[in-house]
């Protein structure tokens, strides 16, 4: 704090604002403030940071899918829905010598009181579709055949992820298209619902694994059970391509990565 001695255009002592007023041989002087910051930059202050930008990193892949499936939850919280995934989900996120650990199949992507359904198997068909049946649930007083089905896709390996247009509950399938550089790579799935009011369900996993590369073009794709893959199965990694919801594929008139196959969104 500092001192006044002669009133308000007198000379001071201390800080004020941004300056700090002193005595140098009997002369008023003041200069600017100065904080210094410790910032040594260890290896365990590092490892910090890469666990923090792990989880933006994944809260930005899945903006669509959690912006439809956190946005109640996050209003409530008055936050952003990528800050209240980074806060539900830290304990997912670990650090295991040095490096980030990530529990996939406790991630939370959409939560409230909208009634969930039930996922079966993933199985790819024609190429890359990717199908998944559910059962609507149709006990639940709170569940309409107009909810819609939404599952979200992520590639670990790539840091890509891609949401699909939405199924009605009442199809009991929803189909999307994988992108073809996925071809051999590990893909994590996740499931929830929105409801006519805009409320989503708690998220479901629906599992992992890995989807093979056809033998030729008309070949099909069949993903696997990680535990269920040969010791010397080769992943094929192309390059990454930019990820793009199935919204902005169908938007430019993209009929590849993204494109939805089966009943049109409404």
């Amino acid at each position: 704090m500092a001192k006044l001695h002669q009133g308000i255009l007198g000379a001071f002592s201390g800080k004020v604002g941004t300056v700090v007023g002193y005595t140098w041989r009997g002369v008023p002087c003041m200069r600017a403030y100065r904080r210094e910051v410790a910032y040594p930059n260890t290896a365990s202050q590092q490892a910090e940071r890469d666990w923090f930008v792990s989880m933006v990193r994944f809260a930005s892949q899945a903006k669509w899918a959690v912006r439809l499936g956190l946005r109640e939850r996050a209003m409530e919280h008055r936050m952003t829905e990528g800050n209240y995934f980074v806060m539900r989900n830290k304990r997912c996120f670990s650090l295991t010598e040095g490096a980030v650990a990530v529990d996939y199949g406790g991630l939370v992507l959409a939560d409230g009181p909208a009634a969930p359904v039930t996922f079966g198997t993933a199985r790819f068909e024609e190429g890359e579709v990717l199908s998944v049946g559910y059962e609507k649930n149709g006990l639940s007083l709170q569940a309409s055949s107009e909810d819609r089905v939404y599952v979200y896709a992520y590639a670990p390996a790539l840091g890509e992820g891609l949401l699909s247009a939405p199924s009605l509950r009442r199809s009991k399938e929803l189909r999307m298209r994988l992108p073809q550089h996925w071809a051999g790579v590990e893909v994590q799935l996740y499931g929830f619902v929105v409801d006519r009011e805009g409320r989503a369900s708690h998220s479901s996993y629906i599992g992992a694994g890995r989807v093979d590369a056809p033998w030729s073009d008309v070949s099909t794709l069949v993903i696997r059970p990680l535990d269920a893959l040969p010791a010397d199965a080769e992943a094929v990694m192309p390059q990454p391509a930019e990820a793009r919801t199935v919204a902005e594929s169908a938007a430019e008139g993209d009929r590849g990565a993204g494109t939805w196959h089966g009943t049109p969104p409404e």
